[in-house]
């Protein structure tokens, strides 16, 4: 498809330039990964038995997550990479982005690494791929955390909050504007989206700083080929499974939050008041601190 061709013929053309770039020596343990259809940015780092996984939540990349890190490289070993067709993770011309292409490379991606079973923190959209995976792939996941994901027909509702007017929805099109309104449109969404202002600026340098080195963000075609259709989750997850809210996201004020448990109805379920659509790097203590306490079973 043209879209497709859109998305990825700048990351095509200058992969290597962007793969020998900034992108690669930003941080110390970042690699990318061929799988053909992408070529996936990642990051290992931390001293800890358990593998902990980070998928980000575009427009975020693996440079917001400093302050994170520092917090649980000790007790920790942390992957955190970007999905395909954002950050760095480097799509192909011909990268789809239905969720089962997505799980597929989820899969190849934590199968190749080796370093499992796996501790996988998904969020937003990216759950309902990770709580797939994990339905698909018991050995390899063996808990699950999931951030700002309520059920599918309240994600359905909450992309027409981030889209009223169906541009995104509109192939080719969308591709297109995508690439020359990604600097204007990550600003407002951070606005929106963060619970603390004051993080606005810090993390819009990071998302700016990585467009400027050629970073993709292929929300249009995750709109159009991900988030559509009936729920592709059937069954629930056998895994322990964490829900996790920012209170302060603004994004989610008419969303039913409690339609989560429609994931994983065992899970337990906490909220951050002070935190807003990315908890896990605006509240990284109350965050990390949650966490320590249900991988203990302690929660």
């Amino acid at each position: 498809m043209l879209s497709e061709v859109i998305d990825g013929f700048l990351p095509t053309i200058n992969r290597k330039k962007i793969m020998n770039g900034p992108a690669s020596i930003s941080r110390d343990g970042i690699e990318f990964m061929d799988l053909v259809s992408a070529h996936i940015r990642y990051r290992v780092v931390g001293m800890g038995k358990q593998t902990l996984v980070f998928e980000t939540d575009p427009p975020i990349v693996i440079e917001h997550y400093d302050e994170l890190i520092n917090l649980l490289k000790d007790d920790f070993r942390i992957v955190i990479f970007e999905p395909p067709g954002f950050g760095f993770s480097l799509p192909s011309m011909t990268l789809k982005y239905d969720i089962d292409s997505m799980v597929y490379l989820t899969e190849r991606f934590l199968s190749q690494l080796s370093l499992g079973p796996y501790l996988l923190v998904a969020p937003c959209v990216t759950a309902f791929g990770a709580v797939a995976l994990a339905q698909k792939r018991p050995d390899l996941i063996s808990h699950l955390v999931l951030s700002q994901v309520p059920s599918w027909e309240q994600m359905l509702k909450w992309k027409v909050g981030r889209d009223p007017k169906g541009l995104l929805g509109t192939p080719v099109i969308s591709q297109l504007l995508l690439q020359f309104l990604k600097r204007k449109r990550t600003p407002n969404w951070l606005k929106k989206a963060l619970g603390n202002e004051s993080l606005v600026a810090s993390f819009n340098h990071i998302a700016q700083v990585a467009y400027s080195q050629g970073a993709s963000f292929n929300l249009a075609s995750a709109f159009q080929q991900f988030l559509k259709g009936p729920n592709p989750i059937t069954g629930q997850t056998l895994q322990p499974t964490l829900i996790v809210w920012g209170d302060l996201d603004k994004s989610h004020c008419e969303t039913c939050k409690h339609s989560s448990l429609e994931l994983a109805s065992s899970a337990n379920v906490i909220h951050i008041p002070e935190a807003g659509h990315f908890p896990e790097l605006e509240t990284p203590t109350a965050f990390v601190a949650h966490l320590n306490s249900f991988y203990r079973g302690t929660l």
